[in-house]
């Protein structure tokens, strides 16, 4: 069976669809449960192999998938499934989560966790000499790049999701308080940098790690609090997230709204925990 396994194996990356131009998708992905060894078989020419949940529903992989295609690396998309995570995919990711990438060189080096994939993703378009402005070289802007995207993880998403699973109709109002509080960082950012972007003219790796919760945010919140960001009090966060939605690389990532609120529906309507994010817990 070992042999069959490293055909499939080679078959599937030699016929591979590789781009070099913007957006580098591959025409299909694979889905994968437990027994299946992907770390056997593959050939150093072959794209970037990205490992995902099916279905665009996780919003870190979303982060790489965008990042992917505005370098325009080429890549191949693997669908990890089960739950727990197989054994063949905690050989690639001990964690056992997602985004990892898996890249052609001679060691097959692989990357996890969502920041690092794209800040590593840039590196190395840097690295093969390909332009690119989503990680700038300026030390002083990388490090408020990282300080935007630390405030992300660490308050932001926190409070988003309080909001979003608080059952206590006397709290909302505090939780939504709390969350516009945290979004302040980002309408002062807009506000500094002139825009379009959070950083000026380019859209950065700040841009696309904040844009997937602030996407969902505007479709969950509306559906179940029946919120949406005001535009008195963030007109520049409102403006950048229709200019980010109308990014090709974002379009490509996105869940359509119905299939937004009927994946949130699951958490909302099971009361979870969203990982520890949800600090009505």
């Amino acid at each position: 069976m070992r042999p069959l396994l490293l055909l499939f194996c080679y078959l599937k990356v030699a016929t591979a669809f590789v781009s070099a131009s913007r957006g580098g998708v591959a025409p299909s992905s694979t889905s994968l449960a437990g027994g299946y060894d992907a770390t056997i078989g593959a050939d150093p020419k072959t794209p970037i192999q990205f490992f995902v949940l099916p279905g665009n529903t996780c919003p870190y992989v979303q982060r790489t998938h965008i990042t992917l295609i505005e370098l325009g690396l080429p890549y191949d998309v693997t669908e990890v499934t089960g739950m727990p995570k197989p054994d063949w995919y905690l050989k690639i990711n001990p964690r056992g989560k997602v985004p990892a990438i898996r890249v052609p060189t001679a060691d097959y080096a692989v990357i996890y966790e969502s920041a690092i994939c794209n800040e590593f993703l840039c590196d190395y378009a840097t690295f093969r000499q390909q332009k690119q402005t989503l990680m700038p070289i300026d030390p002083f802007m990388r490090a408020r790049i990282r300080l935007l995207n630390d405030h992300c993880d660490i308050v932001f998403s926190k409070t988003q999701f309080t909001f979003l699973m608080n059952k206590d109709e006397a709290k909302d109002e505090e939780a939504k308080d709390e969350m516009e509080e945290a979004l302040r960082m980002y309408e002062d950012a807009l506000v500094e940098s002139k825009g379009p972007y959070l950083l000026g003219e380019d859209f950065t790796i700040a841009d696309l790690h904040l844009l997937p919760f602030i996407q969902r945010l505007t479709i969950t919140l509306k559906h179940w609090k029946g919120y949406e960001l005001p535009t008195d009090k963030f007109p520049k966060l409102v403006e950048w997230v229709q200019s980010c939605l109308e990014r090709d690389s974002v379009k490509a990532s996105s869940m359509t709204r119905e299939k937004t609120i009927e994946v949130y529906s699951r958490f909302v309507e099971a009361d979870y925990s969203f990982g520890g994010l949800n600090k009505n817990k």
